[in-house]
């Protein structure tokens, strides 16, 4: 699928609310990304991924690192991406948000062709995806590049999902996510739904955050949200 700017998304997000869902790990029943290197990647990969973690780099350059080391053809890409559950009551939340005219944008700090192939795998079509590019440069060759990148980044990400948010509503946003590339999001955000290492943080952090497990939940705890800030913004009016 060709790479979309986010410019070309802009213009759709003129709702009150917009949901920003992560996908690994929240959408994805595991991490894409680890599982393409677990298979395909030299071992040098954990190195970068232990630095990452421990903050000494980005996941810009973690990232871009990992990809230069993936030995794979298309091929064998595709097979493992096809292997890649979901959370089946996404496509229940995706079709819910479709009906109350609630924009709902993927934003990824990971790889945009896998997501898109992994969505269509399980029928879900017309979600924007705004993640980092994927593109094959050789029979088992792979790169990396960063459409969304932001240098004043502070987690130095490869998709800057402060900038990716504010840029499309910022005045009302939701987010949905589950780790570390979500923690600075978050923190601008109207309400989080969190798990994972992203329910701790916003526990730490004094985040307004629901809990969940499951999509299967998200749907009554945006509806609750969405209408309270409705019921706060008609006693404004008065």
């Amino acid at each position: 699928m060709e790479q979309q700017g986010l410019s070309g998304i802009i213009k759709h997000a003129d709702s009150r609310w917009i949901i920003v869902c992560d996908f690994d790990g929240t959408i994805s029943c595991a991490d894409v990304t680890d599982t393409l290197m677990e298979e395909f990647g030299h071992p040098d990969w954990k190195l970068l991924e232990s630095r990452w973690e421990k903050g000494k780099i980005g996941s810009r350059d973690c990232l871009s690192g990992q990809i230069s080391l993936l030995d794979a053809t298309r091929q064998q890409l595709d097979a493992c991406l096809d292997q890649i559950k979901i959370d089946q009551a996404f496509c229940d939340f995706a079709r819910w948000a479709k009906a109350q005219s609630i924009p709902l944008y993927i934003v990824s700090d990971g790889l945009d062709y896998a997501i898109e192939r992994i969505l269509r795998n399980n029928n879900i079509a017309g979600l924007p995806v705004i993640a980092n590019h994927l593109e094959q440069v050789g029979e088992r060759r792979w790169h990396i590049s960063f459409p969304h990148f932001n240098p004043d980044c502070r987690f130095a990400s490869g998709t800057c999902k402060c900038r990716v948010a504010e840029k499309l509503n910022p005045h009302a946003f939701l987010v949905i996510g589950d780790g570390r590339s979500d923690f600075c999001v978050a923190s601008r955000a109207d309400h989080v739904l969190a798990k994972k290492g992203l329910l701790a943080q916003c526990r730490r952090a004094g985040i307004a955050h629901t809990p969940f497990e499951s999509f299967a939940e998200a749907r009554s705890c945006l509806e609750k949200q969405i209408a309270k800030a409705v019921r706060v913004s008609s006693q404004e009016t008065l």
